[in-house]
């Protein structure tokens, strides 16, 4: 101040700088895919705080459906689709902003690896991939999709503490020899088809289309699910993974549905367990990856830069570790060293011992993965992960089944 006064000036006041952070990227799946691994892996890459919302599928299903304000990015199984696409809760995606789209291999485009190689029944996920010009979803090529593929397998059922040797078909699961000692999915959509095929190995149901019963057929089902719970044929029902490998933990030889990822958490702990390959074929699932129709400004630029992540080869690599393949194989491979290659994507022996993302040895040196190739083992899905017509119908019945409600 002098003798006239404070001296004013025309220069703003700097306020105190004030770091904003970005809201976290909220996706929405199931431990399928919702691996710490991942989350880790996501974050580092990108530069993005990722918050997972790990669900059962059948509650993820739900989610997805009616919140979609509660999620950002939807990781989860193409046969949701046909019930989360509906609801408008999803918006599509722009396969220009896809940078690997071309390196997506044919079997999500067309629903076959080879043309030669005949089209599985169920939810063929090339059924539900791209968005028609009425705003449907079929399998004629646009430049909009409904998710992007990423992750897939054959899935059967596996053996645990017994000899699986002469166990080559899904008849294995109803066979009175191992009553008392089976597990089954809880989930509908996926546990009914392990039954149905089941059933159809052992010639006590046969259905016009294992992938799309009608009412009758759901009818029969439940009425043959009924009467081996009654006699106690099923030790439990599952819904996520958590419970599946604690089911499997228990002690005696036990038989029952599970996944891979699951295959490769029981055999990190030391618990010897054996994917059968049924002669019938494999049940199929295809999971991806979808946007929220709440996304936009710069939170939706973030979600496409985790889709495009998810085709690095990174995710996939991690993702090969726990049993599953990738779209767009290539690029996995540089993640992988030579023998997780040949072991998981060739078929062949390991080697060298072939370990788990935690560094625990899944397989001994030598050994060959169940069921072959990628090649053989997607090429004989005989039925893929569905949403029937009669779905609500069959959802329906079966919980009041599993609950003893008949």
């Amino acid at each position: 101040m002098n003798e006239s006064g404070p001296v004013l000036s025309n220069e703003p006041i700097s306020a105190p700088a004030v770091k904003r952070r970005r809201p976290a990227l909220r996706v929405l799946g199931t431990s399928v895919t919702q691996l710490s691994a991942i989350k880790a892996a996501a974050e580092e890459d990108l530069g993005l705080d990722l918050e997972l919302i790990t669900l059962d599928g059948t509650e993820a299903q739900r989610r997805g459906a009616l919140h979609p304000e509660s999620f950002d990015v939807y990781d989860q199984w193409f046969h949701d689709i046909d019930l989360i696409w509906p609801t408008g809760s999803i918006q599509y995606i722009d396969i220009n902003r896809i940078h690997r789209w071309d390196e997506i291999n044919a079997l999500p485009k067309t629903g076959r690896l080879k043309p030669e190689f005949p089209r599985a029944r169920g939810g063929d996920p090339a059924k539900r991939l791209f968005v028609q010009l009425d705003g449907s979803l079929g399998d004629m090529a646009s430049d909009r999709v409904s998710m992007v593929p990423t992750v897939h397998n054959a899935d059967s059922f596996a053996v645990v503490g017994a000899d699986a040797g002469e166990v080559d078909s899904w008849a294995a699961l109803l066979d009175p020899a191992w009553a008392g000692r089976v597990v089954l999915q809880a989930d509908a959509a996926i546990g009914s088809l392990d039954m149905l095929l089941a059933l159809e190995a052992s010639g006590e149901l046969h259905a016009g289309d294992l992938g799309d019963l009608t009412l009758e057929e759901i009818d029969s089902l439940i009425e043959k699910l009924r009467g081996y719970r009654d006699r106690g044929h099923f030790r439990r029902f599952w819904s996520d993974e958590d419970e599946a490998v604690d089911a499997m933990m228990q002690d005696g030889p036990i038989i029952g549905s599970l996944w891979w990822s699951g295959v490769t958490r029981l055999r990190s702990m030391g618990k010897e367990v054996t994917m059968v390959t049924p002669r019938e074929g494999y049940r199929g699932w295809f999971g991806g990856l979808a946007l929220s129709v709440h996304v936009d400004k710069w939170l939706k630029d973030a979600a496409y830069d985790y889709l495009n992540w998810w085709l690095e080869g990174r995710p996939g690599a991690i993702m090969a570790r726990s049993g599953a393949y990738m779209a767009n194989p290539d690029a996995v491979r540089p993640y992988l060293d030579e023998a997780e290659w040949d072991f998981w994507y060739e078929g062949k022996p390991a080697g060298d011992d072939i370990r788990g993302q935690d560094g625990s040895i899944l397989y001994a040196r030598g050994s060959v993965r169940e069921g072959g190739s990628y090649q053989q083992r997607m090429s004989r899905v005989t039925v893929w992960d569905t949403v029937m017509n009669e779905h609500n119908y069959l959802v329906r019945r079966w919980e009041h089944s599993l609950e003893g409600q008949g």
